[in-house]
């Protein structure tokens, strides 16, 4: 696949302790970000009525962010009417009933992430191809070797897959030697997977990897053109074909959207 998520997250976000705040999204709270993650997946169908929701350690390892974290974002959407806690054994945190009006709210979610995947994938391919071509022109031999070495990584599923992934596009930003360039491709995948991990958590990815899908070929194939065009030095190659993932990314997360927004 390209890119999705989970490391520190559905999607490789960056970790966010208690308190703390992320970057972009007008700097919200992490708390803030969960809360609207976790709202827009109930809008979109994804989590349905009646539907228990993960526990705790599952979506704050997803989001990248602390239990409490999760447990302020649930207090509010319980608050607002969108799920409820029960104790016990078969307890757990709970979808609540349809409201009226669940179709245009999942059509308006729908139109609004899509439009932000299309701005953080248009951020991402002005900054990452030519992070790749630096990574090629002067990033040093063992940056370089260590790169192509990922594609030899053992990965079992498609969460190992996002850890790789994530591994591979943060290592590559890092091997041209420009800091901020880095940084910049850094907080551009945090904030895209923060805000989406939601929607991606969970999801049925069979339309992008067949069932029986060797993640480990996935990731050599989806990351091998990239990783030979910087260990040969071909900043040129290696610009191009980030810019190639990238458009392959994309697509497959509109992929798994269209699943949400024909959701019956």
């Amino acid at each position: 696949m390209s890119d999705g998520v989970h490391d520190e997250g559905f999607g490789g976000s960056a970790r966010s302790g208690d308190g703390e705040r992320l970057n972009g999204a007008g700097q919200q709270s992490s708390r803030a970000v969960v809360a609207e993650a976790l709202r827009q997946r109930i809008a979109l169908g994804g989590f349905g009525p009646g539907d228990r929701l993960p526990p705790e350690r599952e979506l704050a390892a997803a989001f990248g962010v602390g239990r409490n974290t999760v447990r302020q974002a649930l207090r509010e959407l319980a608050d607002e009417g969108l799920v409820h806690t029960t104790l016990g054994r078969a307890g757990g945190t709970r979808i609540a009933p349809a409201r009226p009006g669940g179709d245009s709210a999942r059509a308006a979610v729908t139109a609004g992430i899509r439009a932000s995947l299309r701005d953080y994938m248009e951020y991402r391919q002005a900054i990452e191809p030519y992070a790749a071509r630096l990574a090629a022109e002067r990033g040093g031999g063992a940056a370089r070797r260590e790169l192509l070495a990922l594609l030899d990584a053992k990965v079992t599923d498609l969460g190992e897959y996002h850890r790789i992934d994530t591994r591979f596009h943060l290592g590559l930003a890092s091997a041209g030697g420009n800091e901020v360039l880095a940084e910049a491709v850094t907080r551009a995948r945090a904030e895209m997977f923060v805000a989406g991990n939601a929607l991606w958590l969970g999801s049925d990815w069979s339309r992008v990897y067949p069932t029986d899908r060797d993640f480990g070929l996935a990731l050599r194939e989806e990351h091998e053109a990239i990783a030979f065009a910087v260990l040969a030095g071909d900043g040129a190659a290696a610009e191009a074909a980030m810019r190639e993932h990238l458009r392959d990314a994309h697509r497959q997360f509109l992929t798994v959207l269209d699943q949400f927004a024909a959701h019956d």
